[in-house]
């Protein structure tokens, strides 16, 4: 329930799992409980809550705080799913939204009181250890959960990772490297081929299979014309899909640093040409930002030129997310990725997490014995 402030509160927040009357509460306190920055974004699920809780897991587990005039001041949820940990499928929980107001900001009681709930619903057969990231300059919230204070889980660092924020344009770009070929995925089949040879070498990539790809909850608003696929000889080298999730899941614009506002008007006068150089869009205060993910990115092991392979699927899917209106693709890569810096030299603006695994006691040998293969987990279903 960390949000973002470390001050402590005296009134009594009570924690309890989420309730069907709640939903409103919920939904208003993701619209009030912005993250600061350049851009002022608050990180919203409209018009239903739940409908995005299928793309996080198969099961949820949601807790509030609740003041006491009922208000929701407080919302921690644990989604959990099947991925891949030292590269062998296990069920793996993720902690996220996590939010505070009010009197829930920096209630230190309130915060141990919604693990514990959190802690209690674990099942048989989930790791020992859950998943969470947090943005590296969300100091506050990092200082809280790294303290180590009574009742509270370990926040054991793994690694960080960068979300690329990529401006969606047709390439003019050199063409694709001799022998490759990017179509839109002709066979189902090939994409989870593709995802099941690279994912367990990733920590913490998702298990998808054909018949997830063919139709999921898990896949929400991904269908198959979504999917595109770089050939090199008729050969399958490597896919990633275009994941709109806006119809479920928003990032709304509430507010500019003054030197960015002072440029709005200055980019919207600029239009496409703006586009052109680079520059991003930038919406009204209250409007929803128009990107979409480039999603389960996977490259053959076997490909003998990756880094040719991966920017012959950008230039498609920049291309492709230009003609469908949107003004930007988000990218996310472990910051030691061998295929980051082939990504970087592309105009964008990076966002920084860092990823820990979160454990009480009975959950400190399962993390210490994480191997040292690059994380891999999907962002687009953090």
């Amino acid at each position: 329930m960390a949000a973002g402030a470390s001050s402590s509160s005296t009134a009594r927040v009570v924690m309890a799992p989420a309730r069907p009357e709640d939903e409103p509460g919920i939904r208003r306190l993701l619209r009030e409980s912005p993250f600061a920055g350049a851009v002022s974004l608050s990180l919203e699920r409209e018009p239903d809550f739940h409908a995005a809780a299928a793309v996080e897991g198969d099961r949820h587990d949601v807790v509030v705080g609740r003041a006491p005039d009922g208000a929701v001041v407080g919302l921690a949820t644990r989604s959990v799913r099947t991925a891949f940990v030292n590269g062998t499928p296990a069920r793996l929980g993720y902690l996220g939204q996590l939010r505070a107001a009010g009197a829930g900001r920096g209630n230190v009681r309130a915060i141990r009181d919604g693990f514990a709930l959190l802690r209690a619903a674990r099942r048989p057969g989930e790791t020992p250890f859950d998943l969470t990231s947090i943005v590296s300059d969300n100091l506050p919230a990092r200082r809280l959960l790294e303290a180590g204070l009574p009742g509270y889980p370990t926040y054991r660092p793994l690694g960080g990772m960068v979300t690329l924020a990529l401006p969606a344009r047709s390439s003019r770009r050199r063409r694709s490297a001799a022998g490759l070929a990017v179509a839109e995925a002709s066979r189902l089949a090939e994409v989870a081929a593709l995802l099941q040879a690279g994912a367990p070498r990733r920590q913490f990539a998702p298990c998808l299979t054909e018949a997830d790809l063919a139709g999921s909850e898990a896949l929400r608003g991904l269908g198959p014309g979504d999917w595109l696929v770089v050939a090199r000889g008729g050969r399958p080298a490597a896919c990633g899909a275009l994941w709109d999730q806006r119809a479920f899941k928003q990032a709304v614009v509430r507010g500019y640093a003054p030197a960015l506002s002072a440029l709005r008007p200055v980019i919207s006068i600029l239009g496409p040409l703006g586009a052109a150089l680079g520059l991003p869009r930038l919406p009204p205060v209250g409007a929803p930002l128009d990107v979409a993910f480039l999603a389960f990115t996977s490259i053959d092991p076997s490909e003998p030129d990756p880094a040719a392979a991966l920017d012959a699927l950008l230039d498609a899917a920049l291309a492709r997310a230009a003609a469908r209106g949107l003004g930007t693709l988000l990218l996310g890569l472990a910051e030691d990725h061998p295929l980051l810096a082939t990504a970087r030299r592309r105009p964008h603006r990076p966002y920084r997490s860092t990823l820990y695994a979160v454990h009480f006691e009975d959950g400190a040998a399962a993390a210490e014995a994480l191997d040292g293969r690059t994380l891999g987990p999907e962002v687009a279903t953090l």
